[in-house]
């Protein structure tokens, strides 16, 4: 599942999904009242069979617009530049003293946090909930404090169309900032 309206910039909502065995949705979800059947049938993919609700909203058209507007090459240098980024913020994250990535970053997203030598348990979760706080309210970035093995993380994710590396770097300044009180 991909929400294009979210990294890939397309205008709210659309989303997309992949499947391996299309067939399977059309066994499990297919349905054949006689009111839907049609000469056509036997000749087309009827995507009624690929989803619960049988009429759509042409939502792949602003995909469409998108892909036609940026290219696939626009979209993938985007995509590339955000991978990028994240991989280059996760590599100074790990680099620094009593910060840590929590979990693999195979896409833009990175989960992390500051653990200051001698805080623990719900300390730490304090402390992580208190400077993602003050970086929200800074307006300069949004982050999303979240619950992973039981700790609260800070989840950054790098996708929004216009963000460069200028922009990574600046967050990662702010956040050590508020976390370390440097």
């Amino acid at each position: 599942m991909l929400n294009a309206h979210k990294w890939l910039g397309a205008a709210f909502d659309c989303s997309l999904y992949y499947v391996r065995d299309a067939e399977h949705l059309v066994r499990v979800l297919s349905t054949n009242p006689s009111y839907l059947r049609s000469a056509a049938d036997d000749r087309v993919k009827n995507l009624r069979d690929w989803g619960i609700p049988l009429g759509r909203r042409f939502r792949a058209l602003k995909l469409w617009c998108l892909i036609r507007a940026e290219g696939v090459g626009g979209l993938q240098a985007r995509l590339r530049r955000d991978l990028d980024n994240a991989r280059w913020l996760a590599g100074q994250v790990r680099a620094t003293p009593n910060w840590k990535v929590l979990a693999p970053v195979p896409l833009q997203t990175l989960c992390v946090r500051h653990e200051p030598p001698g805080v623990e348990g719900e300390d730490l979760d304090r402390h992580t909930r208190a400077w993602a706080e003050r970086v929200n309210r800074s307006g300069a970035a949004y982050l999303t404090p979240a619950i992973l093995g039981g700790r609260w993380v800070v989840r950054v994710s790098i996708g929004a169309e216009p963000t460069e590396r200028e922009h990574v770097e600046s967050l990662w300044r702010l956040m050590r900032q508020e976390a370390e009180g440097v």
